[in-house]
């Protein structure tokens, strides 16, 4: 039994507030809650958020019929942020109609996922066209984009866009009619064929790009990059693709995980490689991730600051004295690695006795290489402030000799 003496403190907050609660559920959930009581009775149909996804597979047909009825119901308000996710739907038109009725609602953000196999689904023009549309993502397998010559996208500022299969070449064409962008995901499973891509966006800032292959024998896309703004730059592949950066001087941060495999010997990778890097040259804090990456492949990094290097098994430490050499601004390092081997170099990189100020080392299982390691950095890094070791070097890492006098050992 109910107990009277119990008060309903959340139906007795303001409609705006009960609105704004109700926007963080599925809309399936948000129109159950008008049950509750005759409080919450016509609440949903205010809520500016649509959210709706097919996880029972088996009733497409009762999915579609629930979407009609949300998106006709007579009085409902614009739309703030429409999602749609839905596969096994083959009903074309049906999809094409939900999307094209949250852009006459003047959507602010659209999140699509649609997958199937199969024909083609085209993106509505109106998307492009739509003047209120500020977040795009689109996650889809079937999906294609033609966008008009002109006038698209004049407010969008984030744009994510999932791909695979065989329409992936399409995604190219979005990528130069964003003329106010400032944040782009780019995440596609490549097929049979290669795709180039060529971003050009003068107000992007943020820009990250996951290329993964299907065969691994494949490979060799262009990507050719026009961002005179762009702060921070993500790429992950598996298979390198070449990458020509232009007017990349205002890059701030870079983070690169080539996660390449049975490439090492590759003439081409060695290639994109070297022209990746020397693209982002001009960085102040960068992450490398490589396994099979070789020292020849590096630049100058005279700007950088700040440095976080993965290295994995079957390396050598070369590439972590080239970078430390190549770096000679350097303040903070962190290093991450599993089982390597270490020989102790015949000289001392420049950052180390003049501008290192921390390093922070994980991965460390107490071999006798690794602590060769921490021993030549702890002992020539004149400067350093704090060395911090997260493994296992246990006591004997606190008893090395200190370059520095006022550095703090962890």
């Amino acid at each position: 039994m109910s107990n009277p003496s119990v008060k309903d403190r959340i139906s007795g907050l303001p409609d705006p507030v009960l609105c704004h609660l109700l926007s963080f559920l599925p809309t399936k959930c948000a129109m159950r809650c008008s049950i509750l009581s005759t409080r919450w009775k016509n609440i949903w149909d205010s809520v500016p958020n649509l959210d709706f996804e097919n996880k029972d597979k088996s009733d497409s047909v009762g999915f579609m019929n629930f979407v009609d009825h949300i998106l006709n119901f007579p009085g409902s308000v614009d739309i703030q942020k429409f999602r749609l996710h839905c596969s096994c739907v083959g009903d074309y038109t049906r999809i094409d109609g939900w999307i094209r009725t949250a852009i006459r609602r003047k959507a602010v953000e659209l999140d699509i996922g649609v997958s199937n196999t199969g024909k083609t689904l085209e993106l509505p023009k109106s998307v492009f066209m739509c003047k209120t549309l500020v977040v795009l993502k689109v996650k889809s397998n079937v999906i294609t984009y033609n966008p008009p010559t002109s006038g698209c996208f004049p407010s969008l500022k984030f744009l994510h866009i999932t791909a695979e299969g065989p329409y992936c070449d399409s995604v190219e064409n979005l990528l130069s009619c964003c003329p106010v962008l400032e944040d782009l995901i780019i995440d596609i499973t490549l097929g049979v064929r290669n795709c180039n891509f060529k971003i050009s966006a003068s107000e992007l800032k943020r820009l990250s790009i996951t290329f993964h292959h299907l065969l691994i024998h494949l490979g060799g896309e262009k990507v050719f990059i026009n961002a005179p703004k762009l702060e921070n730059f993500d790429v992950k592949e598996d298979i390198l693709a070449n990458y020509c950066l232009e007017n990349a001087k205002s890059l701030v941060k870079a983070n690169v995980d080539l996660c390449c495999y049975c490439v090492h010997r590759d003439v081409k990778f060695v290639t994109n490689a070297t022209a990746l890097l020397a693209g982002i040259s001009n960085v102040k804090c960068l992450c490398l991730s490589a396994r099979v990456l070789r020292d020849h492949c590096l630049p100058a990094f005279d700007n950088l600051s700040e440095l976080k290097l993965v290295l994995y098994d079957f390396y050598n430490w070369d590439l972590l004295m080239k970078l430390l050499d190549k770096s000679p601004n350097l303040e903070h390092l962190v290093l991450e690695h599993k089982e390597l081997r270490w020989h102790t170099p015949e000289y001392v990189p420049a950052c180390l006795t003049s501008h290192l100020k921390t390093i922070t080392i994980r991965g460390f299982k107490g071999y006798q290489h690794e602590k060769k390691v921490a021993r030549f950095l702890f002992e020539n890094g004149i400067v350093l402030d704090k060395m911090a070791i997260y493994n296992d070097l246990g006591e004997e890492f606190t008893l090395f000799q200190r370059g520095s006098g006022t550095c703090l050992a962890i």
